[in-house]
């Protein structure tokens, strides 16, 4: 699924019986509003976000996460308390090795190319996590 160009309310309700998630991880806030008044998000559940491609006011349908009790939940990575990061990279570490979460390796650029991996970032035109691989750096030198 494309969510830039398929309708991803849409989907997630025709994968949930038309239930919607219970949780919806996101960085950008912006986009992932209109996901609640869509019913794509279960009653009681959660929204958590680490950020926003849109700085400032960001309007959303208060009734709808009211009357759903949706939950809101903001974080910085950066800001995580010592116990709660190494909880966390123990958590994602389990979820990787039994092959839970799987990554969407996107493309892979060199040190040197970190300034094209970034552009490619911004412009939204890969598919899954850009690699910077600094070991072929390595074995150049």
């Amino acid at each position: 699924m494309d969510y830039k160009k398929d309708n991803v309310a849409t989907r997630i309700l025709s994968l949930t019986a038309n239930r919607g998630v219970d949780i919806v991880v996101d960085m950008d806030f912006s986009s992932t509003t209109h996901l609640v008044s869509q019913n794509a998000v279960a009653e009681h559940g959660a929204v958590v976000c680490y950020g926003s491609n849109v700085r400032g006011q960001i309007p959303i349908d208060f009734g709808a996460w009211l009357f759903k009790s949706i939950r809101l939940h903001f974080f910085l990575i950066y800001d995580l308390a010592p116990g709660e990061r190494l909880s966390a990279v123990e958590g994602l570490s389990q979820l990787l090795e039994s092959g839970r979460l799987v990554h969407n390796i996107g493309p892979r650029y060199t040190l040197d190319e970190i300034a094209d991996a970034h552009e490619a970032v911004e412009r939204g035109s890969v598919a899954g996590n850009v690699v910077l691989d600094c070991a072929r750096r390595l074995h150049n030198e």
